[in-house]
């Protein structure tokens, strides 16, 4: 079960990093361009995301990995849970129906991990 639970954190990281560092470094024109963004609005909240799905996806693997701060792990995991609620409302009032089975398994999966994890955590 425990190697199954790294493969789980290690496809969260993956999942969470390719589009975290496409928000950090696209640039604002090209964000509005493909309608990721409205024209005069701050591209600061993409790019704070962006920084929050990095330090998520090093946090679910690292720390329990390195046995430095454990706890961190699950946390990140919550973390991701989260994320993928906002995603949701977001998809959601978008109308971008087709992604959301998609978010749902990212949250379950994010859920098992934190769950996991803080089970295993000693007291």
């Amino acid at each position: 079960m425990d190697i199954f639970i790294w493969v789980l954190q290690i496809s969260l990281a993956l999942f969470f990093m390719a589009p975290a560092l496409m928000k950090i470094k696209t640039p604002k024109r090209e964000m509005i361009e493909k309608q990721q963004l409205a024209p005069g609005e701050s591209v600061l909240p993409i790019r704070a995301l962006g920084v929050i799905e990095v330090l998520g996806s090093i946090g679910i693997i690292l720390p329990l990995w390195l046995g430095i701060l454990p706890v961190l792990t699950p946390l990140a995991a919550t973390g991701f849970c989260l994320v993928m609620v906002g995603a949701t409302i977001v998809h959601y009032k978008k109308g971008d129906y087709k992604v959301l089975p998609l978010l749902v398994v990212v949250f379950i999966a994010a859920a098992f991990v934190a769950w996991s994890r803080f089970q295993s955590l000693p007291a």
